[in-house]
C-alpha cells in the first residue's frame, strides 16, 4: 500500500455501549489522497450493516450505527468537511481473538481526498 498523508489528528467522543458503562472512544484521523490497503476487505457501510442485522440482530446493528455516527461527528470539521457521512466505506481491524474493530473511509468535499477514521493508530498513514 502506498499512501501519502497530509495531517493526522485525534478526536475524543463519548460512546454509549448498550452492554457496559459509558466509554470514551478515541479516533485517529488521517487525511489521505486515497486509501486502499486491501480492496477485497473494504466494503460499503450499508453492506456491513445488513450482514450484522442478519447474523447478530438489530441491537448489534444499532450499536454499529452509533459507532458510525460518532466517527462521522468527530471527523466532520470545518477543516475536513465530509461529502456524505451516511454510507462510508468500512474496513475490519483484527483486535482480539473474537473481536474485530471497524475503521471508516469518508470522502471529503475536496476532490480526491479521503479521511481514514480508525479506533487504532495507523502509523504508516502519518506524514514522513
Amino acid at each position: 500500500m502506498t499512501v501519502n498523508t497530509r495531517r493526522s489528528t485525534v478526536g475524543r467522543l463519548k460512546v454509549l455501549h448498550p452492554f457496559s458503562r459509558e466509554k470514551q472512544m478515541s479516533w485517529f484521523i488521517y487525511e489521505v489522497p486515497e486509501y486502499h490497503e486491501d480492496a477485497a476487505r473494504i466494503e460499503p457501510f450499508s453492506d456491513l450493516r445488513s450482514r450484522v442485522v442478519k447474523q447478530s440482530g438489530q441491537a448489534m446493528a444499532d450499536e454499529l450505527e452509533s459507532v458510525r455516527e460518532n466517527a462521522a461527528t468527530t471527523a466532520d470539521t470545518p477543516a475536513h468537511p465530509l461529502r456524505a457521512a451516511d454510507n462510508p466505506h468500512v474496513f475490519p481491524i483484527p483486535y482480539a481473538d473474537s473481536m474485530i474493530l471497524v475503521g471508516f473511509i469518508f470522502e471529503l468535499k475536496r476532490e480526491s481526498r479521503q479521511l481514514v477514521v480508525s479506533p487504532v493508530e495507523m502509523p504508516w498513514l502519518k506524514d514522513a
